[in-house]
């Protein structure tokens, strides 16, 4: 082998080996499947009449993300007619697992009240509640009912 042609295909190799780390580095996170405006209206109660007091209305923003965590905030929160605001809540975070299993904190100011935890199912903009409480307390999301995507995120940044 010639000296010289060896070098000459060292810049080849160079280009090979940036494209290849530039894909790896560039790869989607998979918590990015929860990117996006979430809301979560409570199921009403067939054959009762209206009332003001009855039903809750959440939505979470998921902003930001880094490989299978995300995070974002509470932007509304009403239950029946009594708003709460967004500030009342902290930072939300969760986790996506391999199988489309999702994990969300809902942390509540103060910062010693109990954070609501929820479990879920994932399937498109559907994210199923499996089990939600504070504590050893029921949460206020109901089994099997679903908070849906209402508008997907379009970009991320890390928190």
């Amino acid at each position: 082998m010639n000296l010289i042609s060896g070098y000459a295909s060292l810049p080849s190799l160079v280009i090979l080996f940036s494209s290849c780390a530039a894909s790896v580095t560039d790869a989607v996170a998979p918590s990015a499947v929860m990117l996006g405006e979430w809301s979560y209206t409570s199921p009403q109660v067939v054959g009762a009449a209206p009332d003001l007091n009855a039903g809750l209305h959440v939505q979470i923003a998921i902003d930001s993300l880094e490989g299978m965590r995300f995070w974002g905030r509470v932007t509304l929160w009403f239950a029946g007619d009594v708003g709460i605001p967004p500030t009342a809540f902290g930072r939300v975070s969760g986790t996506v697992d391999g199988s489309n299993g999702v994990t969300l904190v809902i942390p509540r100011q103060p910062t010693n009240a109990r954070p609501l935890m929820v479990t879920g199912d994932l399937a498109g903009d559907v994210l199923t509640v499996l089990e939600c409480h504070a504590g050893t307390e029921p949460g206020p999301f109901v089994a099997r009912t679903a908070f849906l995507r209402i508008k997907a995120g379009d970009t991320a940044t890390e928190p």
